[in-house]
């Protein structure tokens, strides 16, 4: 969760603590006559009247959905619940209406970032199962029949050399005669597979290439930025992908659009994707395809009227893959690999004079590695995780600036206290910052829970304000990857190595996993 600059300006001016901000609100402790499933999350009863809605849903293989829920008859808005298993796996899509074995009903709001819809995964596996059936139920092609020599009865046979038999088809003329689908059958086929909803948007400056928004929005954290799925468009059918001639939903690549009416915002975004990349070390950043100052589309509630910034687009982040699998740390080459991506993008972060502020698990996917299901069940992380890349650059900030917004569980103690006593906004960023929030990442990712657990936003600010906090790291199981992490959180920021010096720790120089190159 972030807090923008106008919250904390709010908070700072009404009262010397944070409770009246809602971003800050206390967690609301859950009622005592819920039962609780194993990971202590509240196990749903059935509803009295109309059905609750569950925002930023996970499934899991347990059948269970958890997520934020509102609407429900005894839990407060913004509650984490866990339902009992559901009844039908196939009807977990969003926005649809799920009952559960124990007899609860559940509308499904917007899935998390990176999460799996079976609902979805089941409609593809039974489209190829269907292809899959007609192919094969398709008659076979008849051979071509070679004619016998007529023996003519008034001269002596002679033999006759056989020439060796040729199609009549060439595979050129086999793929030409195969029925291609109509346009309108491959508008229709796209809208279903990919779940296009219509909208179309384009740069002004370059309306050769359309791009064709997919699926609902993701919220960007705590502003009005909204993150989409899209694809671009084929140049002769603009309503469907490009590369879907043939229908095939394998061979089309998707790819992130982030929608603001906040141009300057996005105008710093965009800003901040060139100086990384182009510097010194480039990192490992998702690509900047392109940055629209003013997009048409053929939706007026936003023709004209937002900026656009087009982004490579990952399968998951890694705060999913930790979700998916409930509580089982990254380890081994998985886990170095993750870590080595951070330090990677922190090292050309700071060698442009900047600092991230902002780093923690949601801001790294995974990139052409669509093995979700395979990374869960690799345990000691033999895999590898690679193609992780780091995302979200609009709260960067020259080195010596101010904060714009800032992640409580990712924020050091120093700043945490210039918040409490009001100097938040004035507050002078160093790179030292983002140390402390890589060491927090790194425990999140080697002990499989972040180091505040569920406590609330005010919760962490508080405890990290608090003259006896120490960060204990007894649960990271490898001695030099503790030791590391110790030393981004040493509590004086002067201490804190810069990112050179982590880079260099034995922790990636002799893991024993094999060399790695920066």
């Amino acid at each position: 969760m972030k807090v923008t600059k106008p919250v904390l300006v709010a908070a700072i001016a009404t009262a010397p603590l944070i409770h009246c901000v809602s971003s800050f609100a206390p967690s609301r402790s859950l009622s005592t006559s819920f039962a609780r499933n194993n990971d202590g999350k509240a196990l749903c009863s059935p509803l009295s009247a109309g059905p609750p809605v569950i925002s930023n849903w996970r499934y899991s293989r347990d059948g269970t959905i958890t997520g934020t829920v509102s609407n429900h008859p005894t839990l407060e808005d913004g509650d984490q619940i866990t339902t009992s298993p559901v009844r039908n796996v196939e009807s977990i899509i969003e926005n649809s209406v799920v009952q559960t074995k124990s007899g609860s009903k559940y509308k499904l709001g917007n899935v998390a970032w990176g999460a799996v819809i079976p609902g979805v995964k089941a409609q593809k596996a039974r489209a190829e199962e269907a292809k899959a059936k007609k192919a094969a139920e398709a008659p076979p092609k008849k051979a071509a029949s070679v004619a016998n020599p007529i023996s003519n009865p008034f001269f002596s046979p002679s033999p006759i050399k056989k020439e060796a038999a040729q199609p009549t088809k060439t595979q050129a003329t086999e793929v030409a005669e195969t029925k291609q689908p109509s346009a309108a059958e491959l508008r229709r086929l796209a809208k279903s597979a990919l779940s296009l909803t219509g909208t179309t948007i384009s740069n002004p400056s370059n309306p050769k290439v359309t791009y064709l928004l997919s699926g609902k929005p993701r919220q960007s954290s705590g502003r009005a930025a909204k993150i989409w799925t899209a694809y671009i468009a084929d140049p002769t059918n603009p309503e469907i992908p490009a590369n879907f001639q043939d229908g095939d939903a394998s061979k089309v690549q998707p790819i992130t659009i982030k929608l603001s009416p906040d141009t300057e915002r996005m105008l710093l975004e965009n800003s901040n994707y060139d100086k990384v990349q182009s510097g010194l070390f480039s990192g490992r950043f998702v690509k900047k395809i392109e940055f629209i100052r003013t997009i048409a589309s053929n939706d007026r509630s936003i023709d004209n009227k937002v900026s656009a910034l087009v982004i490579e687009c990952g399968q998951y982040d890694l705060k999913a893959l930790l979700a998916a699998r409930r509580g089982t740390p990254l380890k081994g080459r998985a886990l170095r690999d993750a870590a080595a991506a951070a330090g990677q993008c922190i090292q050309a972060v700071h060698s442009s004079n900047l600092v991230w502020t902002d780093l923690k698990t949601e801001n790294f996917i995974v990139v052409g590695n669509d093995n979700l299901s395979k990374e869960v069940d690799d345990v000691n992380g033999s895999m590898g995780l690679p193609g992780v890349k780091g995302i979200d650059l609009e709260s960067v900030i020259n080195k010596g600036g101010n904060p714009i917004d800032y992640s409580p569980e990712a924020c050091p103690p120093e700043f945490a206290k210039a918040f409490m006593e009001g100097e938040g906004s004035e507050f002078v960023l160093d790179y030292s910052y983002d140390i402390w929030s890589l060491g927090m990442m790194l425990y999140e990712l080697s002990t499989g829970k972040a180091y505040f657990g569920k406590k609330s936003p005010s919760q962490v600010t508080k405890l990290l304000c608090s003259d006896d906090f120490r960060a204990e790291l007894g649960d990271v199981p490898d001695a030099k990857l503790r030791d590391l992490i110790g030393k981004c959180l040493e509590l004086d920021p002067r201490k804190r190595p810069d990112i050179t010096g982590l880079l260099l720790h034995p922790y990636f120089i002799t893991t024993g996993i094999g060399p790695i190159s920066f």
